[in-house]
């Protein structure tokens, strides 16, 4: 994972990096290692997981876990340490947060979610659209950018500024997968 990452709490904006998919599975392989049989589904999602959009240098994996409580025994108990750190405050999706973490800087966030949980469903729907539908993801960078400039010292407000956008996108790709569904 060399040449990503970005101190906790900071924020910063870099170019899509033609890498990220190789980083990413770099990642998945040792997190399958780490967890064998406990990750049922494992994704790349977030910015990193669209292709030619600007994003923070921090890959984004979401995991689906048949037993969650084991999950979190589990790492409690083996992984967290140095590398994987576990963040203790609730997150936005609900979803159990461990953040990778090497020479000080964040280099990955892996969300973990109980098998079906309609939050990680709901971020592989917006990766898979934004992936297929090219104009919008330029919107969404550029929506990326305009809060960057505006709240480059406030992560949290960066982070609040894009969720009504990716709200309307998740409808949107709700609303195509059911008509998908409808003409099958």
């Amino acid at each position: 994972m060399d040449n990503t990452g970005l101190k906790r709490g900071y924020l910063e904006l870099q170019d899509y990096r033609e890498d990220y998919p190789c980083i990413y599975e770099a990642e998945k392989e040792k997190l399958l290692e780490l967890y064998k049989y406990r990750i049922k589904f494992i994704d790349h999602v977030g910015s990193t997981s669209i292709k030619g959009i600007k994003s923070k240098p921090i890959i984004d994996i979401n995991i689906q876990t048949d037993d969650l409580n084991d999950f979190i025994k589990y790492t409690e108990s083996f992984i967290e340490g140095d590398i994987y750190t576990v963040k203790k405050e609730p997150t936005l999706g609900g979803d159990y947060l461990i953040r990778k973490e090497e020479d000080g800087k964040v280099k990955a966030y892996i969300h973990v979610y109980q098998t079906g949980d309609m939050n990680c469903i709901t971020s592989i729907m917006f990766r898979d659209y934004m992936n297929s539908h090219v104009d919008e993801a330029r919107r969404y960078e550029t929506l990326k950018m305009e809060l960057y400039d505006k709240y480059r010292d406030n992560r949290k407000e960066y982070t609040f500024g894009k969720d009504k956008y990716i709200k309307s996108v998740i409808a949107l790709a709700m609303e195509e997968k059911n008509k998908l569904i409808k003409y099958k």
